[in-house]
């Protein structure tokens, strides 16, 4: 895969993520998860065990936490 067809692939799995949060948030609460081709592919409550999981050579797949707390930032 190209750079653009890379970023493009990334592009559409994070705008799916978005889209879709607030029922990924339901069901995977204090989660991480493994977002590839608009699907999750893996979760798991450790970074580590995430990272273990993701098995995947992918360069497009988006790992992110969710968390159904509000965070408060500072700056």
């Amino acid at each position: 895969m190209e750079k653009g067809e890379l970023l493009q692939a990334s592009v559409k799995n994070l705008e799916w993520f978005r889209d879709n949060y607030e029922e990924i948030q339901k069901k995977y609460d204090k989660q991480w998860v493994v977002i590839e081709n608009k699907r999750i592919i893996a979760s798991c409550s450790t970074y580590d065990g995430i990272m273990k999981m993701k098995m995947t050579e992918k360069k497009t797949a988006l790992v992110e936490f969710i968390d159904s707390e509000q965070m408060a930032m500072f700056f």
